[in-house]
C-alpha cells in the first residue's frame, strides 16, 4: 500500500498493517502508487469511512477478523471475497444504528457460531447476522460475454438463499438474548446478470424472501435492486 494511501485512508491503512504485508497475494499490493483508479478510489472512501464508524472493541473485533482475509482471495476469477464479507458485516453494524439500536458491536468469534452483531437501545435488544451472496460460477465463466435475460430466479439463488437462512436462524438462536431480541438476517444478495436483466425477478426474489421467512426478520440489499 503506497505511503500516500496510508496517509489519505488511515483506518484501512490500520487493516494493511494488521495483515501480512509482505504477502504476493495481499489485496493492497496492488495499489503500490499514490493515485487510485476511479472505481478503486470511490471503494477505498467508502470502506475507510465504515471503519471509522466502529466503536473501539468493534473495531479490534474487525481488524482480527478481516485481517486474515486480506492475502486470502478466493480465487484469481473470484478476487478477495472474503474480505468483502467482512466489510459487509460493518454495514450491518451501521444497519443496526440505523434501525434505531444506538449501541451496536461487532461480536468476538467464539467457539459456538454467534450472529455477527448484537445491539441495544433504552427498550430492547437486537441481533443481526450478515449474509453476502455471491454470483455463480457460471456468471463468473460467462464475464464479458453478451447475455440475456432469464425470468424466473434460478435454482442455484434459492437453494443459496435458503441455506444461508437456515444458517442464520442457527447463529442468532445460539445467542443467550435469542429469546428476547429482535433477529434479523441482514442479506446482500449479488444476482447473475441473466437474473438481473428479467426485470420480473425483482418481484420474484421479494416473494421468495417471504416464503422462506421465519422466526427471523429477512432484510436484503442488491447493488442493483431496491431494498426489501
Amino acid at each position: 500500500m503506497h505511503t500516500t494511501l496510508i496517509q489519505r485512508f488511515p483506518n484501512l491503512a490500520d487493516l494493511w498493517h494488521a495483515s501480512e504485508t509482505e504477502d504476493p497475494n495481499n489485496y493492497f499490493r496492488i495499489y503500490d502508487s499514490p493515485e487510485l483508479p476511479p472505481g478503486a478510489e470511490i471503494q477505498f472512501e467508502e470502506w475507510d469511512s465504515l471503519i471509522a464508524i466502529l466503536d473501539p472493541q468493534s473495531r479490534t473485533n474487525f481488524l482480527r477478523r478481516a485481517s486474515g482475509t486480506v492475502s486470502s482471495p478466493t480465487s484469481s476469477a473470484r478476487g478477495w471475497t472474503q474480505l468483502v464479507e467482512c466489510v459487509n458485516e460493518i454495514r450491518g453494524y451501521k444497519y443496526a444504528i440505523f434501525l434505531g439500536f444506538s449501541s451496536a458491536k461487532l461480536i468476538q468469534e467464539q467457539q459456538i457460531e454467534l450472529p455477527d452483531i448484537e445491539a441495544t437501545n433504552s427498550t430492547s435488544k437486537c441481533l443481526l447476522e450478515v449474509k453476502t451472496i455471491q454470483k455463480s460460477d457460471l456468471e463468473i465463466q460467462r464475464r464479458g460475454l453478451v447475455q440475456t435475460e432469464e425470468p424466473g430466479l434460478p435454482t442455484r439463488l434459492k437453494r443459496v438463499l435458503r441455506k444461508r437462512y437456515k444458517k442464520a436462524v442457527t447463529q442468532i438462536g445460539n445467542h443467550p438474548w435469542a429469546s428476547d431480541a429482535r433477529k434479523i438476517c441482514y442479506m446482500f444478495i449479488n444476482p447473475d446478470l441473466r437474473t438481473l436483466l428479467a426485470e420480473e425477478n425483482k418481484d420474484n426474489l421479494h416473494r421468495f424472501l417471504d416464503e422462506i421467512e421465519d422466526s427471523v426478520e429477512i432484510h436484503c440489499k442488491s447493488q442493483f435492486w431496491p431494498a426489501r
